[in-house]
């Protein structure tokens, strides 16, 4: 299959679409009609007690990389704590989730291999203008309406109290 002549993807660091989705804001760095399908980079920003529930995915890798504060991440047996510089690669299958359990904000890189999850939260959530400190003024939501249609089992098992 010969490559594509793409153009290099540049976002500076006020640019991206921002996207508002299951209670988070995530900045667009690189989607798959970018990456010619490889993988699409998200730039998400957490507020105190933000998160995901247990999921899993079926499509894909998901890798996180924390750049500020903390986060904790949980699969079915293990809390995760993990700070600044923090790598945390979830193979697709393992049931996952995450929870700012801080009184500050966190922030890391989400990447997702193949890409295509970025269109699920641009079907299920809101562009937003703003800032990523808008997802404070949104109403937050347990998770996307649509995730099944995107190969994301949602469980029943809440991730446990703070």
């Amino acid at each position: 299959m010969p490559h594509q002549h793409r153009l290099p993807t540049v976002r500076k660091p006020d640019e991206g679409l921002r996207v508002a989705s299951a209670g988070s804001v995530y900045r667009y760095l690189a989607i798959g009609d970018e990456t010619n399908g490889q993988y699409a980079l998200f730039d998400n920003v957490l507020h105190p007690g933000d998160g995901a529930p247990l999921h899993a995915h079926s499509r894909e890798e998901e890798a996180c990389y924390i750049l500020e504060g903390e986060i904790v991440f949980y699969t079915q047996t293990q809390r995760i704590p993990a700070s600044k510089g923090t790598f945390i690669n979830m193979p697709t299958g393992v049931a996952r989730g995450f929870r700012n359990e801080t009184e500050q904000d966190a922030r890391m890189l989400i990447i997702e291999s193949p890409a295509g999850l970025e269109n699920m939260f641009l079907e299920d959530g809101e562009t937003i203008a703003d800032s990523i400190d808008t997802a404070s003024n949104l109403e937050q939501i347990a998770c996307p309406k649509i995730a099944a249609e995107y190969g994301i089992e949602n469980l029943s098992q809440p991730l446990p109290d703070m």
